[in-house]
């Protein structure tokens, strides 16, 4: 059933912290993006499509336990951190935080990334900076939605909101269905959408995937081998090349980093199958399934992950085939009690 909520919060968008302004592990991700905000008065939330927007003062102090370490959903800099609803641009900086094994510990010191990562980086920030006005700078306005039943239900497990960016001024359309449409993300969908939330995204994939140039049609079914010469640090332009689907290429990185030596095909299907990523279910329903039950969706017909790679760790199923399993969080106060 569709959230009848929703939360509104307005901020701004510098485009400086898109690769190539901001280079390393400062720079921000194709999906991933720093609103500016006011902690006492960007936040609105109404109940239902009918109430009234209220300001909401909860993000003041919370916090997530991500891992060993908690993260606040309002920083220092009195930024929230958002995960572009829906989509996934290949990885500009991913870092490994398992284990490593002690051959691994100085290539793993980094943040890996894959071709395309630094491309859609880049083709954001330059799309945003098309949308400042004539007086030119660095800061764009911008209005992140989400649809959701409770407040708290905005963040994820790592203290990112999840939602849309809509931007512009005349007719203010999302990001992330443009980043789709362009070729520069794939659709990954998580049972928290809504059907209409999906099915947005998967119009655009049809435009999107026709592009010849990015990695719309640069995904590679075989499982291409892990590089860990490809980092932040190496990152250049023009980084074209095949490529992983990057929800499978930051479970190579993570597999590649705890074991020693190279990482085949069926090592990667075997780890998948006995070990995953730590918290991660990685269930999904098919995303027809999905669209059909989702007033009634029946939890025995999720699928796992590691059934829809083969034997020698080929992907067999489409960005747009499957709809995962959201990983639960809990949102906490300042003085440590839940939200």
């Amino acid at each position: 059933m569709a959230p009848k909520g929703q939360l509104t919060v307005v901020g701004t968008i510098d485009i400086r912290q898109f690769w190539p302004e901001s280079k390393g592990g400062a720079s921000s991700d194709g999906d991933t993006i720093h609103l500016k905000v006011d902690p006492q008065t960007s936040f609105l939330f109404a109940s239902s499509p009918r109430a009234k927007p209220k300001p909401v003062k909860t993000f003041v102090g919370a916090y997530v336990k991500d891992g060993k370490k908690n993260t606040k959903v309002i920083t220092s800099k009195n930024e929230i951190k958002i995960r572009l609803q829906g989509i996934d641009t290949p990885e500009l900086h991913y870092p490994v935080m398992a284990k490593r094994d002690p051959s691994k510990k100085a290539a793993a010191a980094t943040e890996f990334r894959q071709p395309y990562g630094a491309s859609a980086a880049s083709a954001l920030h330059d799309h945003l900076k098309g949308l400042i006005g004539p007086g030119g700078g660095t800061l764009l306005h911008a209005t992140f939605v989400t649809h959701i039943d409770h407040v708290r239900d905005a963040i994820d497990s790592h203290g990112r909101f999840v939602g849309d960016i809509l931007v512009g001024t005349a007719a203010a359309k999302s990001i992330n269905t443009w980043l789709v449409e362009q070729g520069w993300a794939y659709p990954l969908f998580y049972d928290s959408m809504s059907d209409a939330e999906v099915q947005t995204l998967l119009d655009a994939w049809k435009v999107g995937k026709a592009h010849a140039v990015g990695p719309a049609k640069k995904l590679k079914k075989p499982l291409l081998p892990f590089d860990p010469a490809r980092n932040i640090r190496t990152a250049r332009l023009p980084d074209g090349g095949g490529l992983n689907y990057p929800k499978i290429f930051r479970r190579q990185a993570t597999f590649w980093t705890k074991r020693p030596g190279s990482l085949p095909g069926f090592e990667f299907k075997r780890l998948l199958e006995n070990d995953g990523l730590p918290g991660k279910q990685d269930k999904a329903f098919p995303t027809s399934y999905f669209l059909k039950h989702i007033n009634g969706l029946d939890p025995k017909k999720r699928v796992t992950l590691a059934s829809k790679i083969g034997p020698q760790g080929q992907t067999q199923f489409e960005p747009d085939g499957l709809v995962f399993k959201e990983d639960p969080t809990t949102l906490y106060k300042a003085n440590g009690s839940r939200i």
